[in-house]
């Protein structure tokens, strides 16, 4: 399940745990992952292998509808301040969701808005 695959990704990828609760639909290609604001606030390329590939498609698809649903009430992903500040819409585009979402809604610190984190 969800789990074993976390593990696969930290293992086979060399994420930290952080790292991979906080990937995003658009930091997946096929054979590389994205890891945004890692160690030292850098960003860095991994690998994605096959196996993991496979098995993020369905997550990311189960990410996908949870995020049409929260976009029907007027929610979203968490955002970056400043992409949230300059793009106010950003939060429909499937790219920003996080691949492993929360079951739950939070209030964002922020922007005092209701928002999924991961």
């Amino acid at each position: 399940g969800r789990d074993r695959l976390i593990i696969e990704l930290l293992y086979g990828s060399g994420l930290r745990v952080s790292e991979c609760l906080r990937l995003r639909i658009q930091d997946i290609d096929r054979a590389s992952l994205t890891v945004r604001d890692g160690k030292g606030h850098k960003d860095r390329q991994t690998i994605l292998s096959n196996r993991c590939s496979k098995k993020l498609t369905t997550y990311i698809e189960m990410a996908i509808k949870i995020q049409q649903d929260d976009n029907l009430h007027g929610i979203g992903p968490s955002l970056p301040n400043a992409v949230e500040r300059k793009y106010p819409n950003a939060f429909r585009q499937h790219g920003w969701m996080f691949i492993f979402p929360s079951s739950t809604t939070c209030i964002n610190p922020y922007t005092e808005t209701l928002c999924r984190h991961h």
